[in-house]
């Protein structure tokens, strides 16, 4: 006679086993239960590391395409800040130029497809510009003053002034840092807001 099969015994490891299984793979209070061998009850919190998590959906600022390079404007002069010639092409870049030293005494300007912004020289203060109908005018120029420029190529360019003279009342020279970023490589959407909540309290650099 064959011996009775003991299914009792049987049930019972199984359910030790859905058990062991349930608590290893369960996280209570945000650590991972493992049941301690030989101690009755419920499993004890153990802390495991949880693995790394990538953040995704903010870009990094994209290469710098030139700069910090320095700049110099006179009256009349132009300059393009998406060459990467000698003297920011200013001597041929026509309807490509991005600012001007007005030689009637309006202070440096954008031009043709360049604008200008009020905002500070970084990269994602520029990234966050909206409102481009800012010149620096005769009597706010002087060292230390930033602007933002979008040239006509849709890049970002920092500007911070580090030298002017004047005649008068009129700028006769100024001495800027430059550096242009590549463009980003996905679509702003710029807002009528002038702090638009997506790039509130973003980094300086």
């Amino acid at each position: 006679m064959f011996p009775l099969f003991n299914f009792r015994a049987l049930f019972g490891a199984l359910v030790g086993v859905v058990a062991i299984i349930i608590g290893i793979s369960s996280p209570v209070g945000g650590h991972w239960a493992v049941p301690l061998a030989g101690a009755p009850g419920l499993p004890v919190p153990v802390p495991v590391a949880a693995p790394a998590m990538i953040l995704t959906g903010f870009q990094a600022a994209p290469a710098v395409r030139r700069g910090p390079e320095e700049l110099r404007l006179t009256p009349g002069a132009f300059a393009d800040l998406d060459s990467r010639a000698a003297g920011w092409g200013a001597a041929d870049c026509a309807e490509r130029c991005d600012v001007h030293l007005s030689d009637q005494g309006g202070g440096v300007e954008g031009t043709s497809g360049g604008e200008l912004a009020d905002k500070s020289a970084a990269y994602y203060s520029c990234l966050a510009a909206s409102d481009y109908a800012f010149t620096i005018t005769p009597d706010l120029a002087g060292p230390g003053v930033e602007t933002c420029v979008r040239t006509s190529d849709g890049r970002n360019a920092g500007v911070t002034v580090t030298r002017v003279e004047k005649s008068g009342e009129e700028v006769s020279l100024v001495v800027a840092t430059v550096t242009v970023w590549e463009a980003p490589p996905v679509t702003v959407l710029r807002s009528v807001d002038p702090d638009p909540p997506l790039f509130q309290d973003l980094p300086d650099e």
